[in-house]
């Protein structure tokens, strides 16, 4: 409260106080009523915007993420009137130039603020006319000699079509386009001197000319290596698709890039060319890596309710000899099977494209078929005939004494094994898109002293189709073959027969258990047929699940005898998503149960898509 006392007012001061008094309250009665959407200190403006005339909705969002009016509305919203109109104003600049950029270059826009409703509510009403077409791209070479050394592109090269829409978007990847294009053909340094854009609102049409410099051609000059420990500089140097000397090219530089990638070798790896030429045209190139740790020890584990708990665990050296070797060893134990695994791998053997493979297993299989205690040997040479093709072959030998219904042979089995591999799709343990065709064949011979001889061949192929993104929804589809020629089934140990039945085959059966049987026991066969098909939903980053159907059988002809029927299984999976592939949970019954023999349902638990 403040108190006035001992204060003599005078006629003349008594009026200024009434004067200052009447002021405020005229200024705040003003205030009322000109503006009565303001309800407190510096709440502003309510107000609503919408914008007319733009049947597209994604040019209408386009629209409404660049205006101050929408984006400011609850963030800054205004305080008077004015302050509205004035940022309406300024949209429509900004509107108008993104329409431009569209191609709508005769477009008109108005705004109108009406302030008698609640909330105020701005309209951007717009008049897009018609699109202005491309008529004409134009390049126009500076610089000496340009023209006889640069072959320009014609328009389609660079996306720009004759005739369609004249987009500001399109235009600048043009010119990025053609920027690229140099490059490729040994320009290192192009860079577009002016470009212009001239539109015609008579013919409502638009001409764009690129004045474009090439600058000087390049060579590629000398390619110095950082940042390497253990792996042997001559490695790397072997992956460069490319000698001094050779005219510039920016794609070998990702070339070698995607090839040191695929070595495993790497944490980091950076190409970058020089920002100047060297004398005689040459252009240095600076491959900078850092490398990985090339040791690691990994362990898994599975469960199937066929066969048990498994496990192994694995010891890898990536870089054995310093020149991307491979040495990889493995235990194996489970219900059904203890193994021990030696693997090696050479890259760049003999040749570039060209890898080494030895591999040792020795092992005792036990399933419900057969007990095979074998040892297993082979030398393989792979050569990658393009992308994702791959054609191989070599020698294998296995001695292995098999016993089967309690009568035990013993075998040493040569062979001449060959595959071939054509793999398309995106992920190797979760595939949403592209398809693998795996071919293998062999003939194989026995050298302990009997005369057995036979042919064995099997292939699988793979096709994966997304059939929507959000949620991602995966068909997939699997068909998988397999025939022996040569001898009787009963002659060929039962350790290299067909069967058909578990998780990576028919889910819902026993393992090795569908196909020809002596009362429960399985036989094997000499062929086999399997088909799969998977619906695969993901729900969140690391949930989804699967619906399933698998059939298949095995038969003891050299050809599927399709008059026998197939046996079906179906059932419901859950998968947990990590970094490292998904987790499988699957719940299978089978739809052909056989008394006796097949259980009510089988689960199965492991690492990866069932293919």
């Amino acid at each position: 409260m403040l108190i006035l006392s001992h204060v003599k007012f005078t006629p003349f001061a008594a009026w200024h106080v009434f004067v200052w008094f009447a002021l405020q309250w005229g200024l705040w009665l003003a205030i009322s009523l000109s503006f009565p959407r303001v309800m407190a200190a510096g709440s502003g403006l309510d107000y609503k915007v919408a914008i007319t005339g733009v049947p597209d909705d994604k040019l209408r969002t386009t629209l409404e993420d660049i205006s101050y009016t929408v984006l400011l509305r609850k963030e800054r919203p205004p305080m008077s009137l004015a302050m509205l109109r004035r940022r309406a104003k300024r949209d429509i600049s900004r509107l108008l130039k993104a329409l431009n950029a569209e191609g709508y270059y005769g477009a008109r826009l108005t705004a109108d603020i009406d302030e008698k409703v609640v909330p105020i509510r701005v309209t951007f009403q717009v008049d897009l006319g018609p699109p202005y077409l491309l008529k004409s791209v134009e390049i126009e070479t500076i610089g000496k000699d340009t023209k006889l050394q640069v072959k320009l592109p014609e328009p389609q090269e660079l996306g720009l079509a004759l005739g369609k829409p004249a987009k500001a978007r399109a235009i600048l990847d043009g010119q990025e386009s053609l920027i690229e294009l140099l490059r490729r053909q040994g320009f290192p340094f192009p860079r577009i001197a002016e470009r212009k854009v001239m539109v015609d609102h008579g013919e409502q049409t638009v001409a764009v000319i690129f004045h474009l410099d090439p600058g000087p051609t390049a060579r590629f000059g000398p390619t110095r290596i950082t940042g390497l420990k253990s792996v042997d500089e001559g490695f790397v140097r072997n992956k460069v698709p490319w000698q001094q000397g050779d005219r510039f090219n920016p794609d070998r530089l990702t070339q070698v890039q995607k090839r040191l990638i695929d070595t495993g070798l790497f944490a980091t790896i950076r190409v970058s060319p020089g920002e100047t030429l060297e004398s005689e045209g040459f252009l240095p190139v600076s491959i900078a890596v850092t490398e990985r740790k090339h040791r690691t020890i990994s362990a898994g584990a599975s469960y199937k309710t066929d066969e048990g708990l498994g496990s192994t665990i694995s010891w890898e050296h990536r870089n054995l000899l310093r020149h991307g070797e491979r040495l990889r060893l493995t235990a194996i134990a489970s219900e059904i099977a203890l193994a021990a695994e030696a693997g090696f791998r050479k890259p760049e053997f003999l040749r570039n494209d060209q890898l080494l493979c030895l591999k040792l297993r020795m092992a005792e299989d036990r399933p419900d078929a057969f007990t095979s205690r074998n040892l297993y040997g082979s030398l393989l040479v792979d050569r990658k005939l393009a992308k994702g093709v791959v054609l191989g072959g070599g020698v294998a030998f296995k001695a292995a004494d098999v016993e089967q219904f309690g009568e035990e042979d013993s075998y040493g089995l040569v062979s001449l094994p060959v595959h071939f591999g054509w793999y398309t799709s995106d992920n190797l343990l979760d595939p949403s898109h592209g398809g693998r065709l795996a071919l293998e064949f062999a003939p194989f011979r026995d050298t302990f002293g009997s005369d057995l001889g036979f042919v064995k061949g099997r292939g699988s192929y793979s096709r994966y189709a997304l059939l929507s993104t959000s949620p991602s929804l995966v068909l997939a589809g699997r068909v998988g073959l397999g025939c022996m020629t040569g001898a009787a089934r009963d002659t060929i140990p039962a350790d290299e027969r067909f069967y058909a039945g578990g998780g990576g085959s028919i889910r819902g059966y026993a393992f090795q258990s569908v196909g020809p049987l002596e009362g429960t026991e399985p036989l094997g066969g000499k062929s086999f047929l399997e088909v799969s098909a998977e619906l695969r939903l993901k729900l969140s980053d690391h949930i989804g699940l699967v619906t399933f159907i698998d059939g298949g059988n095995a038969f003891t002809s050299s050809t599927p005898d399709l008059g026998e029927d197939l046996r079906w299984g179906t059932g419901l999976g859950l998968r947990y998503f990590t970094a490292i592939g998904p987790v499988r949970l699957d719940i299978s019954v089978p739809l052909n149960r056989r008394e006796g023999i097949d259980d009510r349902f089988q689960i199965y638990v492991s690492l990866g898509q069932a293919f």
